[in-house]
């Protein structure tokens, strides 16, 4: 009898166990290489880092998985990702999207190359002040209708690494990209002497803009996944653990 008893409580515990291990729920994550928030060595990279921290609050489990930008965005639309890391809010996504709460905050700028040190450096007040440059861009960018509405000519490319090594061989005059993200591809692109000779224009693009969570609307429960996803997001940046984060990847804290 006493036998039947611990046979019949193993089997108990092995259901529950089983129980257990089903109810975690698996949310897939597109995003691209976008360094240094998610870098070719994509687990040991800040956004990746920062949502196992979620998952672990919200009790899911995030599966990543790198495709590009146009993808990323289809695959959010289809339902096939829950979610795209780091996007922008532009009032044509969220027409469509959803946005958590700012997962980073960070300014984007126009970037140039000059060799000799002798070239006018651009400015602008408006978009339009620029128009007469050769300005590189990226396929599916949140800038994309920004530079058709002010006229300006535009080349895409399908990288920031395309983008930078154009400025430097004087195909294209401009490129804005997320600063932090863009020095840190030039640092890698180029050598010192090459890379002390690209600059930024003063104004930014974006300044203090927040990078976001991107989900569908129409994703089942998104709604009540998002304010899941909130909650944890600020449980980690209060306990400390986001700032940890930042330190360990070399980022500036900000949000």
């Amino acid at each position: 009898m006493h036998r039947i008893v611990q046979i019949v409580a193993f089997v108990c515990l092995m259901l529950i166990g089983s129980m257990g291990a089903k109810a975690q729920q698996s949310l897939v994550v597109v995003s691209n290489i976008y360094p240094p928030y998610v870098t070719e060595d994509v687990q040991n990279s800040f956004l990746p880092a920062l949502f196992d921290e979620i998952g672990k609050e919200m009790g899911v489990r995030f599966e990543f998985k790198i495709l590009p930008w146009l993808r990323c965005e289809q695959q959010v639309e289809n339902h096939d990702a829950w979610g795209a890391i780091p996007y922008r809010k532009t009032e044509d996504r969220e027409k469509t999207f959803a946005f958590s709460e700012p997962i980073y905050l960070q300014d984007s700028h126009f970037f140039g190359y000059d060799a000799d040190g002798h070239k006018p450096r651009a400015t602008f007040d408006e978009l339009t002040d620029l128009r007469g440059y050769r300005i590189g861009g990226i396929n599916g960018y949140y800038y994309e209708p920004w530079f058709e509405q002010a006229g300006l000519d535009v080349d895409y490319a399908n990288s920031e690494e395309q983008n930078f090594r154009r400025l430097k061989a004087g195909r294209i005059d401009l490129f804005s990209t997320a600063t932090t993200m863009g020095w840190h591809q030039i640092k890698n692109l180029f050598p010192p002497e090459e890379a002390a000779h690209f600059y930024t224009l003063d104004k930014p693009l974006v300044e203090g803009a927040g990078l976001y969570l991107m989900t569908a609307q129409t994703f089942p429960q998104n709604d009540v996944l998002l304010k899941r996803f909130n909650v944890a997001l600020n449980t980690v940046k209060t306990t400390g653990t986001y700032g940890e984060l930042v330190e360990k990847f070399g980022l500036k804290l900000r949000y």
